[in-house]
């Protein structure tokens, strides 16, 4: 039997793990019966420009851990060539083979202890315990008082620590007499990691889909690094014992369902139920009684209507005008941003701002009872919807807390748990027109997500540095340079798609890709953004004045004039 079924599916689970064991971290171990590297980061994958997806070093795909993606090629490129098998590259520390040494090579974890479930039949037995409570202790979800086992409820914790958790079983094992292998095997502190040929990705999920999403066991096992590497610090500053506890469940929680789903990797299934529309008609806010404090007077949003229509919009109202600057009709404002057009209706999910400011406070708490905070604005008729039209977009993008960005219902009911993309502060970065993909996460953390779905489409987006070689569009001989600047992050962003099915991406610092490799770069410093329909064109508003750009190789100017106001 392999390191993996010995671990995963063992059939004489004290002989395989102590075979396990003795072998994972022995150096003079057969290459496919030992430990590679320590797995230590929850990064995945980066991109560069052109470059296509390379695994994060020290991740669950790194190539020094589990070997290199091309046949007698480095990760760096320093060391390439078949005359070169066996040299390991002393810059990025990957072994020179062949690629088909990563369905073989393993990794491993280290954790602070962990009960293998296989174990929990045996230690139950040796208790006189049922399986459920020896798996509650490893959980910390009851403690054990000499041969009795007391339930815990969810917001108790011990006022013995060593009376719970996988150190407690071993405790009273050792206290009865128990066979010494299984007392050396309860507590575990070293996992394997699967080689990543054993972990499949999974591809041709719909016709926008550029990278193959990892699967929802790379996701289980993603998830694992970081509840681990969470525990560990936890337990490196010291925290009160409740904290200590919810940590050890969660990771003992995620490792039994790793070793099931490694053993047998479920089936694909979206990761989010088909979009309904609520039982019940969703009552919408209405536009705010005043104008918020300080809120600015710039373009704040930007969307085509159509090839020929756009919708600009101030803090203090919102026009449409035509690609050529002639004003067709204004609105007043109702405190949000449009993100996504449908017919002659214009979805808008985020507030300028935050929403408390545009109200008195006794006003804010009458408006937002219960009504969901989006508005929905129909151009035909001028005036914003009571109710929240079933035939628009069913997914919503929301901050739960300020570090976790979630999706839920238009009526608020949760879709999916924080999404992983971003670090401290995640945001909905840009939507298409029509609603249904969203660029999320921030910084180098992004990714294009389908809100249907939940598969992530372009994985991860790559880093929008400019360099002097892109084409660029300078909309003014006075205009700064922003790629220095500290700011250029925090300009606006956009997203496109086009009737390929390709996407088309205005990064923050000014530069447009197709997520893959940049085209172009705008200098200028961009308020608003947005992509034509076909997404051949890119109008962006730059102080008080709105250019329309083709979004071509070269990139051309196709229309400039002053952004509409009534100040």
């Amino acid at each position: 039997m392999s390191l993996h079924d010995r671990f995963f599916r063992p059939s004489d689970v004290l002989a395989d793990l102590r075979w396990v064991r003795a072998r994972l971290l022995d150096p003079a171990a057969p290459a496919d019966e030992r430990s590679h590297g320590r797995v230590t980061s929850g990064d995945l994958l980066h991109r560069w420009s052109g470059s296509g997806r390379r695994p994060a070093r020290d991740g669950i795909f790194c190539q020094k851990i589990f070997g290199p993606l091309t046949d007698f090629r480095c990760a760096c490129g320093d060391v390439s060539g078949a005359e070169h098998a066996g040299t390991t590259c002393e810059r990025c520390g990957v072994l020179c083979t062949t690629a088909d040494v990563r369905r073989r090579r393993h990794g491993h974890i280290e954790v602070a202890g962990v009960l293998h479930p296989a174990l929990a039949p045996l230690v139950a037995r040796a208790l006189g315990l049922s399986v459920e409570q020896v798996r509650a202790v490893a959980r910390c979800q009851a403690w054990l008082d000499g041969d009795t086992c007391h339930w815990l409820p969810d917001d108790e914790s011990c006022d013995e620590l060593d009376t719970t958790g996988p150190a407690a079983l071993v405790a009273a094992l050792v206290r009865v007499g128990a066979d010494p292998a299984l007392v050396d095997l309860a507590l575990l502190r070293t996992i394997p990691v699967p080689p990543p040929g054993l972990r499949p990705f999974v591809a041709d999920l719909g016709p926008a889909m550029v990278d193959p999403w990892i699967g929802p066991l790379n996701e289980a096992w993603r998830t694992f690094v970081l509840e681990v590497n969470q525990q560990l610090r936890l337990l490196e500053i010291g925290v009160p014992p409740i904290i200590e506890m919810h940590g050890q469940r969660r990771v003992q929680e995620r490792f039994e369902s790793l070793v099931q789903w490694t053993a047998s990797p479920p089936a694909f299934e979206r990761p989010w139920p088909e979009p309904a529309p609520p039982a019940q008609p969703v009552r919408l806010m209405g536009p705010p009684g005043r104008l918020r404090d300080d809120v600015g007077a710039g373009v704040v949003g930007l969307v085509f209507v159509d090839d020929e229509r756009l919708f600009v919009q101030r803090p203090h109202g919102s026009w449409l005008v035509t690609t050529a600057g002639d004003v067709l009709a204004r609105f007043p404002s109702c405190g949000r941003i449009a993100a996504s057009v449908h017919g002659s209706r214009l979805r808008m999910p985020a507030w300028i701002g935050n929403e408390w400011e545009w109200f008195d406070q006794d006003e804010y708490w009458d408006a937002k009872a219960g009504r969901a905070s989006l508005a929905v604005l129909d151009l035909a008729t001028g005036e914003y919807l009571d109710t929240y039209p079933a035939d628009l977009p069913q997914r919503h993008l929301e901050h739960d807390q300020p570090e976790d960005l979630l999706v839920t219902g238009v009526a608020g009911e949760p879709v999916s748990g924080a999404l992983r993309w971003g670090g401290d502060r995640p945001a909905v970065l840009a939507t298409t027109r029509d609603g249904r993909f969203a660029w999320v996460g921030e910084d180098q953390s992004t990714a294009v997500l389908d809100l249907d779905t939940g598969v992530p489409q372009l994985d991860p987006v790559m880093e929008s540095h400019a360099d002097d070689e892109a084409p660029v569009v300078s909309l003014s001989a006075d205009a700064p340079d922003v790629r220095d600047e500290a700011s250029a992050g925090e300009m606006a962003t956009a997203l496109g798609l086009t009737p390929q099915r390709r996407f088309r991406i205005l990064h923050g610092t000014g530069v447009v890709s197709d997520g893959e490799q940049r085209w172009f770069r705008v200098d200028a410093s961009i308020l608003a953004a947005a992509f034509s329909p076909a997404a051949e064109r890119l109008a962006v508003a730059a102080d008080d004045e709105l250019v329309v750009i083709a979004v071509r190789d070269p990139p051309a100017i196709l229309a400039r004039f002053a952004a509409p106001d009534d100040r």
